[in-house]
């Protein structure tokens, strides 16, 4: 008997329901394949039918061929796996579609698995042990029902032996809803070899196309071993994640490609194009492409297909396989309770506590694409530089890449498409990044390993040609770790790759020792350095990056340079390796040049240079070895005028590594110098070149040869170097035999030229080479010493020692031999005494007594120097001063005229002044063009007269030519030299400079006032030439005479002030001394200090010498005010101590409120005093409400801005330091509701416009700052108030006030803005509060512009000139956003034929955009008011029309505030959620899902029932004036309820006590005569509040004062709700049922008044007269209709109305 058919097993089972969770629709193999992984199967099967294959397996019989891939396409898919059969719990969560599985050793976390056979399918079919289970959708609606039953024996048997294990199966079947292509069947093949590396039990995976095996993929696992790497941190950083151990696990995969899966169209992947697009193809090829390896990202556009090669086998089989490494960490869990608790609801299992996490390792093979038959091994081992990526795996690859070359398998939490992991939500996120810290321990563990693995291997080679083949080897795998661990961008979440990058750095205790290859091997990356091609010249052992890490891993490189871990090659790096070893010529010369290279990079400096030297040592080729520390000196390159073939001294470095380099910076950089001609000299001279050791043909004092290419060499030179180095030469020779001569060798002072005209027995010179001198070679030797001409001394010995000789015959000789003269010899010359003294003739028979001088102690013979009594040059014969004789005279220093000091000299005699004077006079444009006559102050030659008016000699600075001078004492010139060209010849000033004037006077003032007048006039004309600084002496003198009362009193320049008409003076007058002594004496008094008008210091001093009296003098308080303002502009000009005495004086003017002696209106008033205080003792006041409660203990300081700032820089504190506020909050409400939301939205979109004018910028909170979540919340509490304290030393003084709200910052500066539930809404108290935080320095109209901002419309705020745009836009963009979100639902569910997924669509769409439009028109509605009317704004709920036609139930429309923000459903401050007592219809279920809710139960209505009627409370404020909506309208149009806008402008008048109820009247009636208007209405409203308001109150369980009596002059309003205080109209009960009340007929009054109350009541719901009120007002009035109508059957009891 067969077994039987699917229809008649589905015939034989019965239907249940199937209850969906329509989350997403996730890949079918991908979970199907987890779900055979969690159920312990070894061996899964994949197969495909084409319609062929179906009817060949229903009827029993092989397929006749494998199907075409383009031309058949697949009409069903079958998953078999050996796993666990199912059990009962099992089936029951299959019929709960993504209810989960709840174990956490499980990868599935949602339950979704099954689920994603929908995608393909609609009556997915299910066999495991022995049972089945299938689905459909019951008469091809909506309804998903599943049926089941018993397998028979027989196909249950037949279905176990198919396993190869012999377990039996559960198989999966889906009939396709549209045969499906099977193009790109080895995507699938990738993407089976790839799951299979990650899967726990899984070995085997078949893949069957017509139960044709395409495909077999095998796991062999190696042994596994524990690997420890030491120095890794193996905790995570937040704790949570401990790695116990980590085990390595070798792996190899085989596959079995059959041919005909090969060559189903595979051709390696094209280059990408920038502006190629992706192609749209359906079937199974881009229903895998997009699932399992690219998600989200167009498929490459194929390329053209090669030629096609010779015919193969279809059926043909090839055998690959490919070995990796898995390295598995056994990872221990440790979290909170809250927090597991937290993980377990979002993914319905608690948290393990071990879990393993696994990350593929795989080395580089250069042939292992060449054996990938069709690239299947392409996803497993994804190449570095390919454009597929690592995945991270949570049972499946998910789309999410790691960054590295391998994959990632741990327990992650999806998202719930499982396309990545969960890195938003804040529990889930923090599991997730937590083990990605463990993939980046992972790869770090690897890369340690990996590396040390190398390092071995690498000390094992040796540098010969065959080692060197095994180190490239070894070095390219390193960089195959490298970049293994590259951390590339990772998609979608750049998040992935960041985390495992920061844990792949930090989890190592030192990561200067990271490995890393290089051109030395595998070394700790503190010892590798980027390359150098300079460096490398010179220190080729110095380990460095090799040229492939630099070229083919510049991303990790690049990391590690921003890490401060790799570093360029540094000067210590260059001094350790050149201290290493030395260096022969060619490297030094290459270091040498790289080191002048570095000369001017910023930190090259004398201490690295010194230790480069240090280090640095030269092998030279001929082997010597010379360290460069001894260098000193260098030849020049290219220059140099020392032969570069000579000796060189030891301290000079080779001209071969100098040749090359810049000589401009080699002192700079090395602090070397050139070489000089006195060093190579000096070396030449000195042992061991020259001496009796020294070498024969190099010592300048044996060799004339090498003497004379030394002396040709200076020769050279000598023009070129300086005179120092000159004279220093030839210093250096000057005894030295070193001049070869006829006579031999001689020092240069012995030697002499060949020609002489007087004696041929001479040591001349004898070049070897006969070299000419001339030129240089001459000017040298003449510097040197040699000599040109005969000593003088032999002159004189040899020519005059025996003869006599006149001046006249001498200086004929010196002449004829003058060009022959040295210098030395014409210095002897100058310096002997050989030369007559004329003296006057001897008396008769007297022998004349010769005088001999020398030439410079003698004048030229001449009458003007014998009439100036000079010695003067006995001379036979006449004196021609123009002849040869004459002029060689005088340049051996005969004089032709005196000295200006002698002749001056002269001059101060009085018998030769004149002399003298007229010879200076005279020559003063020849002789003497420098002459200062200052330079000879101490001399008297200059003739002038006293003040006294004698004749004397004055020192020059002590005549003046100005005779009116004489007034302060001092002498004029003589008329000799007073006129302006002789006084300009000498010099003489026309006045004393302004220094002397003043020390004149300072030294004997004038007390004459009219010769004190002269004075000062004179000295006023000389103001214009003189610095202001040499006036400084007289400020401190007091030199002003005064006369006062007959006596005379000299006065400081500052102690005495102008006379003027200025009425200022008249205040000062008494105070201050005046004076005039005219215009031009004043010019120069004002110069020395006197001023117009007393400074602000003098008033400062003044002001706190006698404040009393100066106030009384003022005669006004404004007039000392004026005074003090004064102070207070000249802040700046105050000396730190007269600031300090200023903050200790009484002297600032302070007002105080004080009482009034009468009383206006009951109500005390107070008069502002103003008094005198120190600044200690005032406040500036910066809050006018703090001075409203305590002004009369308050002394305040005006009310200026400048005066504010005086006070407060003197001590004055400000009010509000003064005064402490405690803000007291009662009832505090649930946070996060959708009305605390709302207020939040609209201040900060009117923050945003407050804060956009630049003077508003400066503070510590911008517009962007309190915008992003968190930075600024509102919170609500049932009532606010504030308690000011003011502490006055031990005084405390307190007053209480209510608040509607107010801001505060907390440690982190974020602020939350508190509101009172209670309280009358009062956007000025956001503005004051948030106006202080938000400023620097707030000012009174900053809180009023922003309450204006609160509460004026947008387009009004936009007529006034302020951008609201933005907020328009955003709003604008926010309301298309949503619509375009919805319109893609829509299309992409039309597009997947589900009608009733899109119609749930519009629905949302729908409910969005009321919600959006709602929010918009509410908001506007608001600011229109003119005022805010609470913390929420209006629902506006709309009806949708239903598939017939008809209006349907409203959309839920959960209880509500007044003013509740639409679409929220969510109102803490009630306690209400989304199952509220609202009308329950049709409308989307929270996933998006479409269902029939059952309508609210009663219990929840009564519940919001009592909250609406709790929710009310007493106003504890005097008057009413708002805008409220009336909830009663008694005209005739009744259809619209109470949709009237009216006006109440209501205070109280009575307030009878907590008993009753508090009487109100119209604000216009006069204070005077409220008490006879509540008198005249006082039966009517006590009757109203006792017999029909407290009743009423009763059956609400209300207190007393929550209902309130009202009077009014005219119009509709018979009551209204202000703030959960209900007002009634006493003027509707006086017209209406006060008669029938008072005559005990009550009913009609009761029914009609509770009704109005409960209609109030509703408001506390919602303030809107609609649907939802209406469900509201119904609501109350029947839950509270049983105790009511135990009222109205009461008797009526009459009061006493007397």
């Amino acid at each position: 008997m067969p077994p039987p058919s699917r229809q008649d097993l589905w015939l034989s089972g019965k239907d249940e329901t199937v209850e969906v969770n329509q989350r997403a629709l996730i890949d079918i193999f991908r979970e199907l394949l987890q779900n055979a992984d969690d159920a312990g199967a070894g061996h899964v099967q994949v197969k495909f039918y084409s319609q062929a294959g179906v009817d060949a397996l229903e009827a029993g019989r092989e397929p006749s061929a494998l199907p075409s891939i383009k031309a058949d396409p697949m009409v069903r898919y079958v998953v078999c796996n050996d796993g666990i059969p199912f059990r009962g719990e099992d089936w029951m969560r299959l019929k709960k579609i993504a209810e989960g599985n709840p174990d956490e050793e499980k990868i599935g976390a949602f339950g979704v698995g099954f689920y994603s056979l929908w995608s393909v399918c609609d009556d997915p079919f299910v066999e495991s042990g022995g049972k089945w289970m299938g689905f459909y959708w019951k008469d091809g609606k909506d309804q998903l029902l599943a049926r089941s039953g018993d397998l028979p024996p027989a196909e249950d048997e037949a279905r176990t032996a198919a396993s190869e294990a012999g377990k039996p199966w559960t198989t999966f079947t889906m009939a396709l809803r549209s045969p499906m292509p099977l193009d790109g069947p080895l995507d699938f093949a990738r993407f089976l070899v790839t799951s299979l590396t990650f899967m726990r039990t899984i070995r085997r995976i078949d893949m069957l196309v017509d139960d044709a095996e395409v495909l077999q993929v095998r796991k062999d696992v190696k042994a596994k071993s524990r690997v420890i790497v030491p120095g890794i941190k193996d905790t995570s950083l937040a704790g949570m994640m401990k790695v116990a151990g980590v085990d390595a696990t070798g792996m190899v995969i085989t596959a079995r490609v059959m041919e005909w899966l090969s060559a189903s169209g595979f051709t390696p992947p094209p280059l990408p194009l920038a502006s190629s697009r992706p192609i749209k193809s359906s079937g199974i090829a881009s229903f895998l492409g997009s699932t399992f390896f690219n998600r989200g990202s167009p498929a490459p556009t194929p390329r053209e297909p090669p030629p096609p090669p010779p015919p193969k086998d279809p059926q043909e089989i090839a055998i690959l396989s490919r070995e990796i490494e898995i390295y598995q960490a056994d990872v221990k869990v440790t979290v909170s309770p809250a927090f597991g608790r937290e993980l377990e609801r979002a993914t319905k299992k608690p948290p393990p506590s071990r879990m393993p996490a696994s990350l593929v390792f795989s080395r580089g093979d250069d042939d292992a694409g060449e054996r990938d038959v069709g690239a299947v091994f392409s996803g497993l081992c994804p190449a570095l530089d390919s454009e597929r990526s690592a995945k991270v795996f949570i049972g499946q690859a998910t789309a999410q890449t790691t960054g590295i070359g391998g994959h990632l398998a741990a327990r992650f939490i999806p998202t719930v498409e499982r396309e990545s992991i969960d890195l938003v939500d804040r529990h889930i996120s923090h599991w997730n990044r937590e083990l990605l810290w463990v993939g980046g321990y992972l790869s770090r563990v690897i890369y340690e390993l990996e590396l040390a693995v190398i390092r071995k291997a690498w000390d094992a080679t040796t540098a010969t040609d065959d080692g060197r083949a095994a180190r490239e080897k070894l070095l390219a795998r390193g960089l195959h770790a490298l970049r293994f661990f590259s951390f590339r961008q990772t998609t979608p979440s750049a998040v992935v790759g960041q985390e495992m990058e920061s844990a792949f750095f930090q989890c190592a205790n030192n990561n200067a020792a990271f490995p890393i290859v290089s051109t030395a091997g595998i070394l700790p990356i503190k010892q590798v350095r980027n390359p150098s091609p300079e460096i490398e010249k010179f220190l080729p052992d110095l380990p460095v990056l090799t040229p492939s890490t630099i070229t083919d891993a510049k991303r990790p490189l690049a990391r590690l340079r921003e890490r401060g871990l790799l570093r360029d090659i540094t000067f210590d790096d260059v001094t350790a390796h050149l201290a290493a070893r030395p260096l022969n010529e060619r490297e030094m010369a290459a270091c040498l040049q790289w080191w002048q290279s570095m000369g001017t990079v910023e930190g090259y400096g004398y201490q690295i240079r010194e230790k480069m030297k240090d280090a640095a040592v030269l092998v030279t080729d001929d082997n010597k070895v010379v360290p460069l520390s001894v260098i000193q000196t260098y030849i020049k390159p290219q220059s140099s005028s020392i032969p570069t073939d000579s000796p060189l001294p030891p301290h000079a470095l080779p001209y071969a590594l100098t040749k090359d380099l810049k000589g401009a910076t080699i002192y700079p950089v090395f602090g070397w110098t050139e070489l000089t001609l006195v060093q190579y000299v000096s070396f030449l001279i000195s042992p061991p070149m020259s001496g009796p050791d020294a070498a024969p043909d190099t010592d300048i004092r044996a060799s004339p040869a090498f003497a004379e290419k030394v002396l040709q060499t200076l020769g050279r030179a000598w023009q070129s170097v300086s005179a120092n180095q000159q004279s220093a030469i030839a210093l250096e020779l000057k005894d030295i035999a070193c001049i070869p001569t006829k006579a031999g060798f001689k020092k240069p002072g012995e030697a002499y030229f060949e020609k002489n005209m007087l004696f041929d027995d001479l040591p001349t010179i004898a070049l070897p080479k006969t070299t000419a001198i001339r030129g240089g070679l001459e000017k040298m030797l003449l510097a040197i010493g040699v000599r040109r001409t005969v000593d003088l001394q032999l002159v004189f010995s040899r020519l005059i020692g025996g003869g006599e000789w006149t001046c006249a015959d001498l200086m004929k000789y010196l002449v004829s031999v003058r060009d022959t003269l040295s210098t030395e010899e014409l210095a002897r010359l100058r310096q002997t005494a050989a030369f007559p003294l004329e003296r006057p003739k001897p008396p008769a028979g007297e022998a004349k007594t010769v005088v001999r001088k020398k030439p410079h102690e003698l004048y030229e013979p001449v009458q003007a120097m014998r009439e100036l009594g000079l010695p003067v040059l006995e001379w036979s014969g006449k004196w021609k001063s123009a002849s040869d004789e004459a002029k060689m005279l005088f340049s051996l220093g005969l004089r032709r005229f005196p000295p200006i000091d002698t002749l001056l000299g002269i001059a101060a005699t009085k018998d030769r002044n004149v002399v003298a004077l007229n010879y200076v006079l005279a020559h003063t444009s020849t002789h003497y063009i420098d002459f200062d006559p200052m330079a000879f102050h101490a001399v008297a030659f200059l003739p002038a007269k006293s003040a006294m008016g004698e004749t004397i000699l004055a020192k020059p600075g002590q005549v003046f030519t100005n005779p009116a001078a004489k007034v302060l004492g001092f002498a004029v010139a003589d008329d000799l030299i007073a006129g302006p060209e002789n006084a300009a010849k000498l010099r003489i000033p026309t006045d004393p400079p302004m220094e002397q004037l003043v020390a004149a006077l300072v030294n004997a003032p004038e007390a004459d006032v009219t010769k004190a007048r002269e004075i000062f006039e004179y000295l006023a004309t000389r103001l214009a030439s003189a610095p202001s600084s040499s006036l400084s002496p007289l400020v401190a003198k007091a030199f002003i005479p005064v006369e006062s009362d007959g006596a005379v009193r000299r006065y400081l320049p500052a102690e005495v002030y102008f006379s003027s008409k200025n009425e200022s003076h008249e205040l000062f007058r008494s105070a201050f001394t005046f004076v005039d002594f005219g215009h031009r004496a004043n010019l120069f008094l004002r110069s020395c200090g006197v001023r117009s008008e007393p400074s602000v210091k003098d008033i400062a001093a003044l002001l706190m010498r006698d404040p009393g009296h100066m106030l009384k003098q003022a005669g006004s308080p404004d007039k000392y005010l004026e005074q003090l303002r004064i102070l207070a502009a000249n802040w700046s000009a105050f000396d730190a101590a007269t600031k300090s005495a200023m903050g200790g004086a009484p002297f600032l003017l302070a007002s105080q409120l004080v009482p009034a002696k009468r009383k206006k209106g009951g109500e005390e008033e107070h008069t502002r005093e103003w008094v005198l205080a120190r600044a200690s003792e005032i406040a500036v006041i910066d809050n006018i409400t703090i001075l409203q409660y305590f002004g009369t203990y308050i002394l305040a300081a005006p009310e200026e801005h400048l005066l504010e700032q005086f006070y407060a820089s003197l001590g004055a504190r400000h009010l509000n330091t003064l005064v402490h506020a405690d803000h007291i909050t009662y009832n505090p409400l649930p946070r996060g509701s959708d009305a605390a939301a709302k207020l939040r939205r609209h201040v900060l979109d009117r923050v945003t416009i407050f804060l956009s004018e630049p003077r508003r910028r400066g503070g510590d909170y911008g517009a962007e700052w309190l915008a992003r979540p968190g930075n600024f919340e509102v919170a609500e509490v049932g009532e606010l108030k504030c308690r000011w304290t003011l502490r006055q030393g031990k005084v405390e003084r307190q007053h209480l006030e209510t608040l509607y709200a107010y801001a505060t910052p907390d440690k982190s500066k974020k602020i939350t803005l508190t509101v009172s539930a209670s309280a009358q809404p009062d956007d000025y108290d956001i503005a004051q509060s948030l106006s202080t935080l938000l400023l620097k320095s707030p000012k009174a109209d900053d809180a009023l512009l922003l309450y204006s901002i609160l509460t004026t419309p947008l387009m009004a705020l936009k007529k006034r000139g302020f951008n609201v745009d933005r907020i328009l836009n955003q709003q604008r963009e926010e309301k298309e956003r949503f619509r375009n979100k919805e319109q893609e639902e829509r299309e992409r569910h039309k597009a997947a034929g589900e009608a009733t997924l899109a119609s749930l669509a519009d629905a949302r769409a729908e409910d969005r955009e009321r919600r959006l439009s709602t929010a918009t028109t509410a908001s506007s509605a608001t600011s229109a008011a003119g005022t805010t009317r609470s913390l929420f704004d209006k629902l506006r709920p709309k009806r949708r029309q239903s598939k017939d036609g008809l209006t349907a139930s409203p959309l839920p429309v959960p209880g509500a505030f007044p003013g509740a923000a639409s679409g929220g459903g969510d109102f803490d401050s009630l306690g209400l959620g989304p199952s509220g007592p609202a009308p329950q219809g049709v409308g989307p279920a929270a996933g998006g899902e479409v269902t029939t809710k059952r309508p609210t139960d009663l219990q929840s209505i009564r519940d919001t029932v009592h909250k609406a009627v709790n929710a009310s409370r007493p106003n504890r404020g005097m008057r009413v004036e708002d805008r409220l909506r009336a909830v009663r309208d008694v005209s005739e149009s009744q259809g619209a309820y109470c949709d009237v806008q009216q006006g109440a402008n209501i205070i109280m008048a009575l307030d009878q006590g907590p008993a009753k109820c508090k009487i109100w009247v119209p604000a216009d009636v006069p204070m005077l005569e409220r008490a006879a208007y509540v008198a005249n209405r006082r039966a009517v409203s006590d009757a109203f509040d006792a017999l029909v308001l407290a009743p009423i109150g009763a059956v609400f369980n209300l207190p007393r004062q929550v209902l309130n009596v009202f009077w009014d002059h005219e119009g509709p309003l018979i009551a209204f709700n202000k703030g959960g205080t209900i007002y009634c109209n006493a003027r509707y009960f006086s017209e209406w049922h006060f008669a029938n009340v008072i005559n005990g007929r009550r009913a009609d009054a009761l029914i009609s008044w509770y009704m109005s109350i409960a209609h109030e009541l509703a408001h506390n719901l919602e303030s809107a007269h609609n649907a939802s009120h209406e469900f509201y007002f119904s609501s109350i009035a029947e839950e509270y209709m049983v105790p009511f109508s135990r009222l109205l059957s009461a008797p009526g009891d009459l009061i006493d109305l007397a």
